[in-house]
């Protein structure tokens, strides 16, 4: 006769009161806000961080050197009642643009996790804890972002969903991208949750710097790192009042980009900026990839120019001769063949929402 053993039933992590007994404490969120010049709408942000139902999180403001209200207006929020302490203001001495924005915030992030929350969008009351549960569940990922709503300047809803966002009413798991060639498969930087050792890994010691769509160099670097997650329930509201730095198209319906890809920086510099990233700070990647997958995910971002570029000046990680390296290239290129001419529908992992959210 034959007997089976009971599988183990693994229940959500922050509801384990073992936890609890054992002293051991819930992760903290650093939540980073970049403002300039968002008067009309940085109060609504900070309030809605405030609203939070996930109790353990901090929030650093920094001010870009905005010219109208928003500075006072921020500081006067941190000191209300309803901020509870809880927030801080850094203010740059001069005008640097949303990803030295991100870094000041980073330097001062406690948390374990973080989110960059442009100063014009609104998260709904649950965001915080929607990522920390997927973030905790079975499938470490990098990066998560959620489903958003759109809304115009006056606060009113325009659109049910974001465009960009390619969950499409599943949990999608986003692994294993090439990045030869542009994409975007997410919503906003203000939808995502990122892991802060990822974001201090691709954001420290970087002197290259974008001014905006930081997030398209920040979200893609990530996920070629550590994977990321497309959860399909929208807890957060992305704001399009004409004045956004790229999102400033309105919703016209499915026949126009959200984004002016007029302001959008060349692909080509997003992906060389990686490139020299990594072998800039080889002594930080190598150790966490390994030698071997350090090499293969320079070969997921570069073109061979790129590559060869490197190898001359970065032999001891690209050694040659040329031809050999070339070889390489070429066969892992040929791999990827297939998955990358897949459409984004088929290639993405859906995911059984027990697995992400277990015992929920």
């Amino acid at each position: 006769m034959t007997t089976t053993t009971p599988s183990l039933q693994l229940g959500p992590t922050l509801a384990d009161q073992r936890l609890d007994r054992a002293g051991i404490a819930k992760p903290l969120v650093s939540v980073i806000v970049t403002s300039f010049n968002y008067a009309p709408y940085v109060v609504d942000c900070l309030r809605s961080v405030a609203r939070q139902s996930y109790p353990h999180w901090e929030c650093i403001v920094v001010d870009d050197r905005s010219t109208d209200q928003s500075p006072a207006l921020i500081q006067e929020f941190a000191a209300s009642p309803e901020a509870g302490g809880r927030f801080s203001l850094v203010s740059h001495e001069a005008n640097c643009g949303q990803m030295e924005g991100f870094k000041t915030g980073l330097s001062r992030a406690k948390g374990v996790f973080v989110v960059l929350l442009d100063a014009d969008d609104v998260l709904l009351e649950d965001f915080l804890e929607t990522h920390v549960k997927a973030h905790l569940g079975r499938k470490p990922v990098a990066m998560t972002s959620t489903n958003q709503y759109q809304i115009d300047g006056a606060g009113q809803v325009v659109s049910g969903e974001h465009l960009d966002h390619m969950s499409k009413g599943q949990f999608r798991y986003v692994r294993k991208t090439t990045f030869q060639r542009g994409f975007w498969i997410w919503a906003t930087a203000s939808s995502m949750m990122f892991r802060a050792d990822t974001l201090r890994l691709i954001l420290e010691d970087q002197p290259r710097s974008f001014r905006i769509c930081a997030d398209y160099y920040i979200a893609h670097f990530a996920n070629l790192i550590g994977y990321s997650l497309l959860i399909p329930t929208i807890h957060g509201c992305y704001r399009r009042h004409g004045e956004n730095n790229f999102g400033s198209n309105p919703v016209l319906g499915a026949i126009n980009s959200v984004g002016c890809m007029s302001k959008h920086p060349p692909h080509a510099q997003f992906r060389q900026a990686i490139i020299d990233h990594m072998l800039a700070n080889k002594a930080r990647f190598k150790p966490i990839l390994g030698r071997k997958d350090f090499v293969t995910m320079l070969f997921r971002v570069g073109t061979w120019a790129e590559i060869r570029a490197a190898a001359k000046l970065h032999p001891d990680v690209l050694p040659g001769p040329e031809w050999k390296l070339f070889a390489r290239y070429v066969l892992f290129r040929l791999s990827r063949l297939k998955r990358d001419k897949t459409p984004w529908a088929a290639k993405l992992e859906v995911v059984d929402p027990a697995e992400i959210l277990p015992g929920e």
